[in-house]
């Protein structure tokens, strides 16, 4: 297996672990406001790393000269820019607004939300998608 498919690899395992451990987790074992601290202090940092590993792995893909990888990964890495500097601070504006009694806020909490989750999923299928292809060698 190619160094970008096997940080690709490693990208996808560490988000399926987050999203399956450790944001799940935070709920059952955190109560409100440390639950809340936790997810504002871990997220930016999930997102900043990710942009990083999806940029070494695109730099990696561009080096095998595999440029549909790398455009591929180069968008993952997109995702991660644009859940960090486009919604974290949004979501967390949102969800302050709708804890104080805003119910738009709270409408526009739960899209932007939702935006984020989907941006994350869309990342783990490509990644899939990127590493079912190596694998069979397409």
């Amino acid at each position: 297996m190619t160094p970008h498919l096997l940080i690709a690899a490693a990208l996808l395992g560490a988000m399926l672990f987050f999203a399956a451990i450790v944001a799940p987790s935070v709920f059952r074992f955190l109560e409100g406001e440390a639950a809340q601290r936790f997810l504002r202090g871990i997220f930016p940092r999930y997102y900043v790393a990710g942009l990083a590993v999806a940029l070494l792995a695109a730099a990696a893909a561009g080096a095998a000269d595999d440029w549909a990888a790398a455009g591929l990964l180069a968008a993952v890495a997109g995702g991660f820019g644009v859940s960090r500097w486009g919604l974290v601070d949004r979501i967390n504006a949102a969800r302050d607004a709708d804890l104080t009694g805003d119910a738009a806020a709270g409408a526009r909490f739960k899209a932007l939300h939702r935006a984020s989750v989907l941006i994350n999923l869309a990342q783990m299928l490509a990644l899939l998608a990127l590493i079912v292809a190596g694998a069979l060698g397409a």
